[in-house]
């Protein structure tokens, strides 16, 4: 999962909402309309891709410092993964306007989560590799 600097957390905390959830809450399921994205502060979310059949195509855990939801939410679209506290976990939660707003008025930003979404989606193209290579093999 894609980690965001010690300056962009504080940017993002000034207008962060704060939010406790319980193990085996779900923060967001793929198909929903992305609504803001979600830095972990304490604790571990997993995010699940699942193929139609229900099976996972991929799975990863998020824990501290990583931000969960950019992509989907900068894009306007739907969620694409499924998100579920993995124990009792501490977020901040960001709106989608609002994190807009805070990118058109600080490019440094904009510029270091542009890099996290670079780290994005290198890491789904190493997962589609291996998926591929994985699927060959049977």
């Amino acid at each position: 999962m894609a980690l965001v600097s010690g300056t962009a957390q504080s940017h993002l905390l000034a207008m962060a909402q704060r939010v406790t959830k319980s193990k085996d809450a779900v923060l967001f399921r793929s198909g929903e309309p992305a609504f803001g994205v979600f830095l972990v502060r304490k604790g571990s979310v997993g995010l699940r891709l699942e193929a139609e059949e229900g099976n996972a195509l991929w799975d990863r855990t998020a824990t501290r410092d990583s931000i969960i939801g950019l992509p989907s939410t900068l894009a306007g679209g739907s969620y694409s993964l499924t998100a579920v506290a993995l124990e009792e976990s501490e977020l901040a939660f960001i709106e989608r306007q609002a994190l807009i707003e805070l990118i058109k008025s600080d490019p440094g930003l904009g510029l270091e989560l542009m890099h996290v979404l670079g780290d994005e989606v290198l890491q789904a193209r190493l997962a589609s590799t291996q998926l591929r290579q994985a699927s060959q093999q049977v």
